[in-house]
């Protein structure tokens, strides 16, 4: 199996065993039974069971910035500013979707540790994705404060995700970003 395919096997297992013990609860051993491998080799991808949480939560985040980043870069039409901000929908909601537990899990199961998570590894994002849209001027216009937009579109797709786990259904992640694009770009009111 070549390296990438058994990383992510890897990430996979530690997803579940994350789901079933949470992130203090679950061990190395845990991992390696259920990827069907030896410790050994859970260590030569990752140094402790923390990179591989990361490995599966934060870096699908951290590679959505880094693309909308570049996205933004350089003049943006209107047209290509739905196109960008439509995909950008389309993957948190893709991510939030198969995170959704695990981050239920770090954030919500033990308030202090979830408070550290959040300010540690989310908040650099949404700070770094907020500053970029600040300093874009007249290339990425704005009526209203990134710091408060930011947020405000993560929320939209953390809100949605988390409803269609709650209800057990699914979602139409191009459909839903669409929706969401419009929300956000046109507003909530139809304008005669």
């Amino acid at each position: 199996m070549r390296a990438e395919e058994r990383r992510r096997q890897l990430l996979a297992a530690a997803r579940e065993v994350f789901l079933d013990s949470g992130l203090e609860g679950a061990r190395i051993s845990q991992i390696a039974e259920h990827a069907g491998v030896n410790q050994a080799l859970l260590y030569r991808f990752f140094d402790s069971k923390e990179a591989m949480f990361e490995a599966a939560v934060i870096e699908p985040l951290e590679d959505a910035l880094t693309q909308l980043l570049d996205d933004l870069d350089g003049n943006i039409d209107a047209e290509e500013a739905r196109v960008i901000v439509c995909r950008y929908f389309r993957t948190m909601l893709g991510i939030f979707d198969d995170v959704f537990e695990l981050l239920t899990i770090v954030l919500f199961s033990d308030r202090a540790g979830g408070h550290e998570f959040y300010q540690t590894r989310m908040q650099p994002f949404v700070d770094s994705l907020a500053e970029r849209i600040d300093s874009a001027g007249d290339l990425w216009p704005q009526l209203y404060d990134p710091r408060v937009t930011v947020p405000m579109s993560l929320g939209m797709s953390w809100g949605v995700v988390m409803d269609a786990h709650l209800r057990e259904t699914e979602i139409d992640l191009d459909e839903v970003a669409t929706q969401l694009t419009g929300v956000l770009l046109n507003g909530l009111f139809v304008r005669p």
